[in-house]
């Protein structure tokens, strides 16, 4: 009979900061449904629509789709997204850029005002 090494040094474990896609999954099916009413949260790529998904959470989530999105997502990602939407909340970007510990005048959104807001 063959011995098996089950020691915990011969058992390589992933690294703690990677996720796996299993745990995205579960993340992505625990956002609020009234935020993503129009759409069905199980064909989404959280990678591919990860621009829309910020988005959306950005424009018209909740305390826990925002705590969601920050597992989910970089800080970079986020950045990103919420630096180049084109509208957003006055508020939301005065949360963003305290969060963010950037400028408000970096948000393309608040250099360029909508029509309706002038």
């Amino acid at each position: 009979m063959k011995m098996v090494n089950t020691s915990v040094s011969a058992i390589e474990k992933p690294p703690k900061n990677v996720k796996k896609a299993e745990d995205n999954e579960l993340i992505m099916s625990q956002f609020t449904k009234a935020v993503f009413w129009n759409c069905d949260l199980t064909k989404f790529d959280y990678k591919r629509d990860k621009d829309y998904i910020i988005k959306r959470i950005l424009e018209a989530g909740f305390e826990n789709d925002e705590f969601l999105m920050w597992k989910l997502y970089s800080y970079d990602d986020i950045k990103n997204v919420a630096v180049n939407m084109e509208t957003l909340d006055e508020d939301m970007v005065a949360y963003m850029a305290f969060v963010l510990s950037i400028s408000q005048s970096e948000f393309r959104c608040y250099k360029k005002k909508p029509w309706y807001r002038k």
